[in-house]
């Protein structure tokens, strides 16, 4: 009974949510004034759209699927309409048509039963409504009227949606949910106009996967990207709300000369306007003509300095071939790189492209009567923004098309001050969910971070990129789920927030996988989301993360182990027809990026293991060989799945990337999986008889390292001596009551695994501290063991600060150590509120974990984006990947954009004179809201920056140092991954202590050429954060306070931590895990 009132209650949320995010019209249970819609029989005029028939056949196939029956379709003109109703004794319909030319949508507002004030003139908007005696014979209808062809078709499509069918059905091969009936609800909703004019994908990178599948599955070595293909490509564009294409184009050397849209298939031009598809070209592809056209018919380079008329003749066919399309949908690509998406050729690029886009305009002109006539673009990508920097500009008609740096961090956003936002042509976004460049390629799998992928698209959003957004999905699968997200945001940029991501999610998996788990798989999606936001696989070598330090490689394995645990109980868990559903969007996935972590962790284990002489080096090396085999194993499962519908859909090679990245072939993908440098270390020899057979590694030291390469001698060396990095000592990192209350040791084999080693400890002088295991023996079968260290702090003098040595003793008493372990025991003043130092130098504190804010923070993303509200921290649930608590920024986001005056200071920023760090006035911050609190960003107009009130805002961190420091303090303050987007209003922060001043300091450093990227990007790029280093000086004894200021709303602080003494911060990728806030 509860299980059925807990469905129940997800069913209603769902029914009152939206579909995903739309107003609900239809519901599967009567209610008063609804209309059942089993019985009902479909209109839609003759002269309306052609496209509307295809969102009609839809409708009919999809209502098979969920009620079980084909819904009588009937297409009419004003002389046959009533003798249709009457032969097929109709008395409800649903009825569906575009407003300017479906004489039963006129007819129906005329007679003043549908009144579309709110639809007439407005771009891909629709209307639903329940009306009565519609029309003559007809008792009710359920009425979709789209202001033009796509606002008709999205409410057909929508309709579909709302009563089971999935946007990816066949992508993912979800199953519609069957229902008895379904009810259209007496309401009338509005939908639209969209958020963003031109919405859609670019398929690209489409070899090995996609055009392998594709042709074998249609049993030839080579078959085009045709009608058939693109039908399955326009059918999901069009559930999805998107209107908006760069097809397929990549250069082919199997199948000369690659793929072309528009010759490969002469249907798919007209498929394209018959389902209103907007076709343009990539953005590098000018004039509407593909680039493999060009390979196969014309002559000479590529290169407009050398090769100007044959260019331009290349460039004029294009445009008149789509001048004479019979909806001229197009949208042309102005412009022109290199050969092969490479740079332009010629000593002077800006003044070849003015040249350039004289003569595109001129051609355009000839063939539509203007230039201006129709919609145009231009693409500023890679060294193309370093023209754009320079002055380079078309006429003002063009749409600018900003870009990520390929690695989901746009580069240039509209700039008030330049007039960019007010363009006529607007301003467009080009996004990647995949790459082939460098520094690698990552392509195989769906590694976008959602939220990060919300912060890019909502800010650009906010600042005014509102006319394109084309989002590069590569061969489409994987990134469904990214894919959809964007196009939900793209509808409704107010729909999707931080806050609201879980509820999001929730009812994506409802749609998905139906209600009952959907709670379930939206928090494993939102887990195994976070894994993917770390770092992207192709970029995962064997020295990324620690194996010795903060157990980084285990607590990576752990979480990987922990998302396949959980997504194997929900598969299992699934009926059986959503199965191949499930494995489309997550088995695969976590299954085969749980065994790409184990086999590359793998190996850093059998790497570090090698150096330390552990036996169990060779038993890693042979788990890795067999989760390398298993990796194929689910790959051929994956060509097994529908009778083998998406054979060689995962073609792509992965386990290749061992060069360094800056090398000249670290951006092509790999051609083969490879797996190499595993080490086996020889099993029937015994280590020097100088150090034993004992192996002892303390956590967060190197030292098992130094004793595994320690240099034979001539006497036994007991107990060891040096540090624990260098010369191999058994030394802890120092204990205080804030660290915890244990600590561990691994105790490994390391000689001849045919004979056992004994060990034990003797006794030690304190009865406050526990050690379990006492003794052991290390054999063939089980060659480690873990020490766990355990303080009882309450037991421990106060004011105690001496370093305890336990004795460890192995082999028949002829080898001896010692285990070292520091302790401190002082405590914080019972006052104190933050965050005390740990092992001996430590501190870790997550943005979200201040003491004080001021102004007072918001935290609800939705007051704090009010203009009027003043510019304070806010917290970003979920965005972040090196903090489990999201991160802050500060909002309103127009508000809190303030210029800071250049100066000499650090790295370039100047301290603002006013400003004084002082406690003053500041309030403690509420509360933080639970984890799922729904929020939301409002998404306010455009407004020239502020000039101060962004620096005002200020979050404050206390800290507690046991000892005065005898070095500078270093902070590392972890900042989500971001570019300047704005080159007049460069992103500046300051991370103060006690009472200094602000010192603003540069996020990034300066371009080498303006327009570029930051000096160092590549080599930082696939760590997802900057780490940004601050000198804060020598600190005394007792409290101290950390004061973070931004000048800007896309500084996103996700972790801050501090180094107080020489090598107390050991090395990781992460970054310390936060420590003890008291």
């Amino acid at each position: 009974m509860i299980a059925l009132l807990y469905i129940s209650g997800l069913l209603a949320l769902i029914l009152t949510a939206s579909a995903l995010l739309e107003e609900r019209f239809v519901a599967f249970e009567p209610s008063f004034g609804a209309l059942a819609l089993s019985n009902a029989t479909i209109l839609f005029a003759t002269h309306d759209f052609v496209g509307i028939e295809v969102a009609v056949n839809s409708l009919v196939d999809d209502f098979e699927q969920i009620l079980g029956v084909r819904i009588p379709q009937f297409t009419v003109t004003s002389q046959n309409v009533s003798r249709t109703i009457y032969d097929n004794n109709a008395s409800t319909a649903i009825i569906i048509g575009s407003v300017s030319r479906s004489f039963l949508i006129q007819d129906i507002a005329s007679a003043g039963r549908l009144d579309l004030a709110n639809v007439d003139d407005q771009w891909e908007t629709y209307q639903t409504a329940v009306v009565t005696n519609p029309l003559p014979g007809l008792d009710r209808a359920f009425v979709i009227a789209g202001s033009d062809l796509r606002g008709a078709m999205f409410g057909v499509y929508t309709l579909c949606e709302q009563s089971g069918q999935s946007p990816f059905h066949y992508w993912t091969d979800t199953p519609a949910h069957e229902h008895d009936e379904i009810y259209a609800l007496p309401r009338t909703t509005i939908h639209g106009p969209p958020s963003v004019r031109y919405r859609g994908l670019f398929i690209n990178d489409e070899a090995p996967s996609l055009t392998t599948w594709w042709s074998q599955g249609n049993n030839k070595k080579h078959q085009p990207l045709d009608a058939a293909f693109y039908t399955h490509v326009f059918d999901m564009m069009l559930r999805l709300k998107a209107n908006y294409i760069w097809p397929a184009m990549w250069k082919s050397s199997n199948n000369p000369p690659g793929n072309i849209f528009f010759t490969d298939d002469p249907e798919n031009m007209a498929l394209a306007e018959k389902y209103g598809i907007v076709v343009s070209t990539s953005h590098h592809e000018p004039m509407q003509r593909a680039t493999n056209e060009w390979n196969v018919s014309e002559t000479g380079e590529w290169d407009w300095s050398i090769n100007k008329a044959n260019v331009t003749r290349f460039m004029d066919a294009g445009i008149r071939r789509a001048a004479g399309q019979v909806s001229n949908a197009s949208y042309v690509t102005l412009g022109m790189r290199g050969a092969g998406d490479g740079p332009i050729e010629g000593d002077n690029a800006t003044d070849i492209l003015r040249d350039v886009f004289s003569a595109q305009r001129t051609i355009i002109q000839k063939y539509y009567g203007a230039a201006d006539a129709v919609p145009q673009l231009w693409t500023i990508y890679k060294e193309v923004a370093t023209y754009y920097a320079a002055g380079l500009a078309p006429p003002d008609d063009v749409t600018l098309m900003f870009t990520d740096d390929n690695w989901g961090n746009i580069q240039r956003l509209p700039v008030d001050v330049s007039g960019e936002v007010t363009r006529s042509g607007g301003i467009g976004v080009y996004y990647h969910l995949e790459y082939v460049g460098a520094p690698r390629p990552h392509k195989w799998q769906d590694t976008n971070h959602l939220p990060k992928v919300l912060k890019e698209l909502s800010q650009a959003y906010m600042r005014g990129a509102r006319q394109i957004w084309v989002i590069n999905v590569a061969d489409i699968k994987p990134m469904e789920l990214p894919y959809g997200f964007i196009m939900d945001l793209a509808w409704n940029a107010s729909s999707i927030t931080f806050g609201s991501l879980p509820r999001y999610l929730e009812l994506w998996a409802a749609r998905e996988f139906g209600p009952a788990l959907s709670v379930d798989i939206a928090k494993l999606v939102m887990d195994w989301n976070q894994l993917l936001g770390m770092r992207k696989f192709e970029m995962i070598r064997s020295d990324t993360f620690s194996l010795e330090n903060y157990h980084e490689v285990e607590r990576m394995l752990a979480a990987w182990q922990d998302l396949v645990d959980r997504e194997d109980s929900l598969y299992r868990a699934l009926d059986k027809d959503r199965q191949a559903t499930f494995f489309h969007y997550l088995h695969y996935p976590i299954q085969s990026g749980n065994i790409y972590y184990k086999v590359t962790l793998g190996q850093t284990m059998n790497a570090q293991y090698a150096i330390q002489r552990r036996n169990t080096a060779n038993a890693v090396a042979e788990r890795v060989m067999d989760d390398f085999g298993r990796d194929f194993d689910l790959i051929e499962e994956y060509d097994q799945l529908m009778d083998g519908k998406w054979k060689h859909i995962l073609s792509q090679p992965k386990f290749e990337y061992s060069s360094p990245v800056n090398d000249k072939e670290s951006w092509k993908s790999p051609s083969r999986d490879v797996l190499s440098n595993l080490s086996y270390v020889q099993l029937r020899q015994n280590m020097d008889e100088s150090i034993g057979n004992l192996g002892i590694q303390i956590e967060n030291t190197y030292n098992a390292r130094a004793m595994g390469r320690w240099n034979p001698s001539a006497h036994r060396v007991m107990p060891t001596d040096g540090d624990s990095d260098y010369g191999g000592m058994p030394l802890m990192q120092s204990m205080n009551p804030y660290s915890g209350s244990s600590r561990r040791v691994d105790l490994f084999m390391r000689g001849d695994h045919r004979v056992p080693v004994r060990w034990w400890l003797d006794e030690w002088e304190h009865d406050w501290l526990s050690v379990n295991p006492v003794s052991g023996n290390l054999t063939q079968r089980r060659p480690e063991q873990i020490l766990n260290f355990t303080v009882n702090w309450p037991q421990v003098p106060a004011g105690f600060n001496e370093t305890v040595c336990v004795q460890i003793r192995w082999d028949g008493d002829y080898y001896w150590d010692y285990i070292r372990l520091p302790i401190q025991n002082r405590l914080v003043p019972p006052s104190f509120r933050g965050f005390p130092e740990v092992d001996a130098g430590v501190v870790s504190i997550e943005a979200a974990h201040y003491q004080r804010a001021a102004p007072q923070a918001i935290n609800d993303t939705i007051l704090a984006n009010q203009p009027e509200q003043p510019v304070a921290f806010v917290q970003f649930p979920y965005l972040a990947t090196r903090s489990n608590s999201g991160s802050i920024a500060v909002r309103p986001y127009q508000a809190s954009r303030a210029r800071i005056n250049e100066g000499p200071a650090s790295q370039g920023g100047q301290a603002s004179p006013g400003f004084q760090n002082t406690t003053e006035g500041l309030q403690p911050p509420s509360a933080l809201p639970p984890a799922n609190n729904s929020s939301s960003t409002n998404l306010t107009a455009i407004n020239p920056p502020s000039t101060a009130a962004a620096t005002t805002a200020l979050v404050q961190y206390d800290i507690f140092l046991f000892n005065y420091t005898e070095y500078p303090v270093n902070a590392t303050a972890y900042v989500t991954s971001c570019l300047d987007t704005d080159p007049t209003l460069p992103m500046y922060y300051s991370l103060t202590a006690d009472a200094q001043p602000p010192i603003w300091t540069r996020v990034l450093p300066e371009p080498r050429i303006p327009g570029d990227t930051p000096a160092g990007w590549i080599d930082t790029v696939a760590d997802q954060v900057w780490k940004l280093n601050v000198t804060l000086g020598n600190m005394t004894e007792g409290r101290h306070v950390l004061t973070w200021r931004v000048n800007s709303p896309e500084i996103y602080l996700e972790k801050i931590v501090l180094n107080l003494r020489k090598g107390a911060v050991r090395e990781s990728y992460l970054g310390v895990p936060e420590t003890t806030l008291v």
